[in-house]
């Protein structure tokens, strides 16, 4: 029921300047729909401005009917969303008067818009369909079926500079379908056909208990009239609208009116929300939603791929170089692969190929190191105790330089040995070959980086003396 935007009807209306329950005094009235009139009151103490509806006088001797109107307050109560009309009070007087106070609108409903601008353009629609099914998908989470959607139940008011902010209103035939339907009377009976015959679903004109699909169909019919112009169906009579919505195929809104350009995307999600065959249309609100958030309004050579989901970006195809180390933690004493340019390993660890070229080049740097000690002779060193390392400090490996002539080098490196490779079997030396170096895979080995460790007496006299 409007709320706000009708003229002022005349002054003689006996409710206007009286006090209801002792709060709520009428200023005028603004509406009035099949069951009541709506009126401006405004709060006797706190003085602030509400809608009262109120039900006819002669209609509240019909037990039913009272308990039918507060209804309405007691489902729209129990839906908490910026989209539905707020009920703040509710109760009747001891003269017999029935009434619903709400919060006051100022603006016009859907149904008023429409035959005003007879059609509207998807740019408009689209966020009024959206806060529409916002709205409707609040109420069937309380298990509050509407069963009464028209554009007459929407209302547009402007909102904190926001055109076209929907509210919906009159809940009256709403059915309650949660488990506590039970401890009120029950108002419906089965067989009962409840709404407005040009947006009700073919099975609420058949009288079959309803859903919450109901209002999916009756909210594409709105959305059909709101691209057309027209309801989807139109006959002299009550049962006559009935029976088309049962048995009479919908003409697309693109076919009714093709000098419209209607998206074909939109007129996908309209028709699918007509559905006679409720387990094919949306199948609630929130999925309604979704399609319309959706349909964008794309041209016919764009529309399927507009309404595809977007693929996730290909990763690059390009090698990055890296210079991180070969492991995660490389173990304390190991050499990292500093090499650049070389693409990154991956995630289980090196291949065999990147093994046997960092184990030759590491072999390669110690031989020419001890060579280096030597100074070419043939005598083959003593293996140096394992060089004592902390995980605290590791000294990189440095090529000592040649011994002077006249007496031997005072402090040489020693030279790197590889752990034992089993217990208690000693490791092969790694510059002195044997009939079995060929044997031995080296990339099972860890070159281990040199201490730096004082020299022993024996080794100052001659580190070069064979054991």
């Amino acid at each position: 029921m409007p709320l706000g935007d009708r003229d002022p009807p005349p002054a003689d209306d006996p409710l206007v300047g009286t006090v209801v329950s002792d709060r709520y005094r009428i200023v005028r009235k603004v509406g009035e729909g099949g069951m009541g009139a709506v009126y401006q009151a405004e709060h006797a103490v706190i003085g602030k401005r509400v809608a009262l509806k109120v039900l006819f006088a002669d209609l509240t001797r019909r037990n039913e009917l009272c308990a039918r109107f507060l209804q309405e307050a007691k489902s729209a109560s129990r839906i908490i969303h910026e989209n539905v009309i707020d009920i703040s009070d509710f109760g009747q007087t001891p003269d017999g008067l029935v009434y619903i106070a709400m919060e006051f609108l100022e603006g016009q409903d859907l149904g008023r818009t429409l035959r005003a601008d007879r059609t509207m353009a998807w740019p408009r629609a689209q966020p009024i369909l959206m806060q529409i099914a916002k709205a409707l998908q609040a109420a069937h989470a309380q298990g509050i079926i509407h069963r009464d959607m028209k554009p007459e139940n929407i209302f547009l008011v402007q909102r904190e500079g926001r055109p076209d902010f929907v509210k919906v209103l009159d809940f009256g035939i709403a059915k309650v379908v949660s488990s506590d339907e039970s401890d009120g009377p029950r108002l419906t009976q089965t067989g009962v056909i409840f709404g407005t015959p040009e947006y009700m679903s073919p099975e609420q004109a058949q009288g079959h208990p309803p859903d919450h699909r109901v209002d999916v169909y009756a909210v594409g019919c709105i959305m059909y009239q709101m691209l057309t112009g027209a309801v989807p169906f139109h006959a002299e009579s009550f049962m006559g609208i009935l029976t088309k919505h049962l048995l009479e195929p919908v003409v697309p809104p693109r076919q009714r009116r093709p000098d419209l350009d209607i998206p074909p995307d939109v007129e996908a999600v309209c028709l699918r929300a007509m559905e006679k065959e409720r387990d094919r249309r949306f199948p609630d609100m929130e999925a309604f939603y979704r399609a319309l958030s959706a349909a964008r309004g794309a041209s016919a050579a764009t529309s399927s791929a507009a309404l595809k989901y977007p693929t996730l970006a290909q990763p690059s195809s390009d090698a990055r170089e890296s210079k991180t180390a070969i492991t995660a933690s490389p173990p304390v004493g190991a050499f990292d692969d500093e090499r650049p340019a070389r693409p990154a390993p991956p995630p289980g660890g090196l291949g065999t190929g990147a093994k046997l070229g960092l184990a030759g080049a590491v072999a390669a740097a110690i031989l020419v190191s001890v060579l280096a000690l030597r100074g070419g002779s043939p005598k083959t060193p003593p293996a140096a105790p394992p060089a004592q390392t902390s995980a605290a400090t590791v000294a990189p490996p440095v090529a000592p330089s040649p011994p002077p002539a006249a007496e031997p080098a005072a402090t040489p490196a020693a030279p790197a040995v590889a752990p034992e490779t089993a217990a208690g079997e000693k490791p092969a030396h790694p510059h002195r070959r044997h009939a079995d170096s060929e044997k031995v895979d080296p990339l099972h080995r860890r070159i281990e980086v040199p201490g730096e460790s004082p020299a022993t007496p024996a080794e100052l006299k001659n580190p070069f003396a064979t054991p």
